[in-house]
């Protein structure tokens, strides 16, 4: 009797791990269909960034990467690439190293521009705006500063600044 009950726990414990050592077919099918969906979807590209204060005849206008003290309202613009079909980035502003703002926008086409705009009434400082995707990689990053204007009419001297003249639209903030 000790012998047949030795004999049918090894048996099990064979079987046992003759079954553990299988693959669950649903669980690689799975795997499967994760990995063509990831494969599938495109990658999202910026294209284009750059910061402005103004928009003339539906043209971005002041653009550059230093702009004064008191300035009214920094724009953000992004030409995103690569969607096939809705999905969405955020302009995440950043002004001394500190969150201000995390703007949703969508993107619906293949080549899509937008942009976000923030009231900058902070004083001078650097900051800088990461375009992060739906799925949390940072896509692109771009810096500014916001100078004395005395100080920014100085280094628009020898690089671009958004000093420019009064603008006569301004975009719709998305």
């Amino acid at each position: 009797m000790l012998k047949k009950t030795l004999l049918v726990l090894l048996s099990v414990l064979i079987l046992s791990g003759v079954c553990f050592a299988q693959e669950d077919p649903a669980k690689k099918q799975m795997e499967a269909t994760t990995s063509a969906a990831a494969q599938k979807q495109p990658a999202l590209v910026l294209e284009e960034i750059q910061f402005y204060t103004g928009v003339e005849d539906r043209q971005p206008s002041g653009v550059g990467s230093v702009f004064p003290e008191g300035l009214n309202k920094l724009y953000c613009f992004t030409k995103i690439g690569g969607a096939e079909s809705t999905t969405y980035v955020y302009h995440v502003w950043y002004f001394r190293d500190k969150e201000i703002a995390r703007v949703k926008l969508p993107v619906k086409s293949k080549h899509w521009r937008t942009w976000s705009s923030k009231n900058l009434h902070m004083g001078s400082g650097y900051g800088y705006v990461e375009i992060v995707s739906e799925s949390g990689n940072i896509l692109g990053r771009a810096e500014f500063k916001i100078l004395a204007a005395k100080k920014a009419e100085e280094v628009g001297k020898t690089e671009k600044t958004g000093i420019s003249e009064e603008t006569k639209a301004a975009p719709k903030e998305r």
